[in-house]
């Protein structure tokens, strides 16, 4: 290797020929390793191994196929360009990871020799790159901007155009009781179970998992991503003023952060002493399970750096890559979020697909309980979890921005993807439609059925709807929902319910005569004098009006026969 030149630090820049004492100084001489910092195998965290795309410690993609066709210039430029990429932060290298995967999935059978429209046309039919047409744009412009024959023009263009798949459905508001928030019994079922394998194992770690879960509903990224220094007591705590302990979860979905990994703010919570108790507990374990791999005690001041959820395998993984592949200090970098367990880990311990102790003994699954609702075992996951407790907490009366908060949302609109809260809904209608359209949007919109037979459930006996009337049951109607409806005062409320299907010859003008009944004696209670004179009368002029207008429709269809 040529040596460089060693020259005194006396140049005369006024010199046509710059000279250091009797040496000419070349540029080659002052271009000391201008590589040195460039990004090798050996210091990032995606990187290429042969036609393998890396990310170290989470996934590896085969791309054979995808760059079979392409040529070598071509070929290159992409690998180098898909790291480039990566670094720009433009997107999280999981997204990054998951649209180079979409590419291979998608060019099976046609993999690409030239990224044009041709190809546009056929990876869209692929579910995955089309919900990502966006990324796959922004990191085709992106290449092409840097090597003008990454792709066409017109392949571009037309991605541009291409809109993503329509959103069938909403999970967290279906109607679906696999699919929507969990009932009450449904929750409580899920926490029994949790409890009671706690108690039959000892394994600490995943019932905390799930318990941290059902208590926060924060996503499963959030719950991997905990240290122990997120556990604050004291003077160390955000909120002095509340007696608990509190417990700090790293936000996820954040932008603008410099890092991925724990890079934006954090979101405070007070904790239970129960689960802070398991979190000491957990603490101990995690100590003794880094001290087996150190051989030596872990420093005081680093134990707020480990991780709260990983295994004695996962440790040893992150030890291996950190000193064999990356060239550092496991001791000085126990922060490192390597020794995390990953979240798609964490969402399966949930859903009480997994269970293991820090020593990675797979221990016994909790019992899976049975839905009351379907009569088959429970399926639940992190979303419904999520969902679940954010209606809990909207029917405590928790205010819209403070449950916007405590779910983590940067804005308020985030929140209706969560949960459907009735009374926002009725201010929504207060402020925003003028009086004359209120009594339309309140008003019964059901359908009208001339037989059970007629109904979206026949066959379901529990989906009959009926009106207790002197002594007298008498059918009004059916029920359209898939799931069970948690309203109280069935049948009244039905009238102003989109799946309410009433019976075209039912009563229902001895259901009106009984609720304008019912609002006499509501107006008669607050007359001056009255022991009720401070109560509110209940207003019943939503559902009469609901009543009136399902009569007026089963009329003309009468007549329509």
């Amino acid at each position: 290797m040529k040596q460089p030149t060693i020259a005194q630090p006396i140049i005369d820049a006024h010199e046509s020929n710059t000279t250091v004492d009797r040496y000419i100084v070349r540029p080659e001489d002052i271009a000391l390793d201008l590589d040195a910092t460039a990004r090798s195998a050996a210091n990032g965290r995606v990187f290429w191994e042969g036609e393998h795309l890396i990310h170290l410690g989470y996934r590896n993609i085969d791309c054979e196929l995808l760059l079979s066709n392409l040529s070598s210039e071509v070929k290159e430029s992409f690998k180098k360009h898909v790291l480039s990429f990566a670094d720009s932060q433009r997107f999280s290298l999981t997204v990054v990871m998951h649209l180079v995967s979409a590419f291979c999935t998608a060019s099976k059978g046609k993999p690409p020799s030239i990224f044009d429209t041709t190809w546009v046309t056929h990876v869209v039919q692929n579910a995955s790159v089309r919900t990502r047409t966006f990324q796959a744009r922004i990191f085709l412009d992106y290449w092409k901007d840097r090597y003008p024959n990454a792709a066409t023009d017109d392949a571009l263009n037309l991605l541009a155009q291409i809109a993503p798949p329509p959103c069938t459905s909403n999970n967290v508001e279906s109607d679906d009781p696999e699919k929507s928030w969990l009932t009450d019994e449904e929750y409580d079922d899920i926490l029994i179970a949790t409890w009671n394998n706690y108690e039959l194992t000892g394994s600490t770690q995943p019932a905390l998992i799930r318990l941290l879960a059902l208590q926060y509903a924060r996503r499963p990224s959030q719950i991997s991503a905990l240290k122990f220094g997120d556990l604050k007591s004291g003077s160390m705590k955000a909120i002095t003023q509340l007696h608990e302990n509190e417990i700090h979860f790293p936000s996820v979905k954040e932008q603008g952060v410099e890092t991925e990994f724990r890079g934006g703010k954090f979101e405070i919570h007070p904790i239970a002493d129960h689960l802070w108790n398991m979190l000491m507990i957990q603490r101990q374990e995690i100590i003794a399970a880094f001290e087996v791999e150190l051989g030596s005690a872990v420093p005081l001041e680093e134990i707020d750096k480990l991780p709260i959820f990983t295994t004695h395998s996962q440790i040893i993984k992150a030890f291996k890559i950190l000193s064999e592949i990356l060239d550092r200090d496991p001791l000085i970098n126990l922060d490192d979020e390597l020794f995390h367990l990953r979240a798609q880990t964490i969402g399966r311990v949930i859903q009480l697909n997994y269970n293991f102790s820090i020593k990675s003994l797979r221990a016994r699954l909790p019992v899976r309980p049975d839905s009351h609702r379907t009569g088959k075992p429970l399926v639940f996951n992190a979303i419904r979890l999520r969902h679940t407790r954010a209606r809990k907490l909207a029917r405590m009366g928790v205010p819209k921005p403070i449950l916007s908060y405590w779910l983590g949302h940067n804005h308020g609109e985030a929140i209706d993807s969560y949960y459907n809260d009735p009374a926002e809904e009725a201010r929504k209608l207060n402020e925003r439609m003028s009086p004359g359209l209120v009594p339309i949007a309140q008003a019964f919109h059901g359908r009208i059925i001339a037989t059970d037979a007629e109904a979206t459930y026949p066959d379901n006996p529990l989906k009959s709807l009926e009106f207790a009337k002197d002594g007298w049951l008498k059918n009004i109607g059916r029920c359209g929902r898939l799931s069970f409806c948690t309203t109280s005062s069935i049948p009244l409320p039905c009238y102003r319910c989109r799946s309410f299907e009433p019976l075209v010859d039912a009563p229902h003008e001895e259901v009106l005569k009984a609720l304008q009944f019912r609002q006499a004696q509501e107006n008669e209670i607050v007359k001056l004098g009255n022991r009720r004179d401070m109560l509110i009368p209940i207003d019943l002029s939503d559902d009469i009006r609901a009543v009136e207008r399902c009569i007026q429709l089963c009329k003309i269809k009468r007549e329509q026969k």
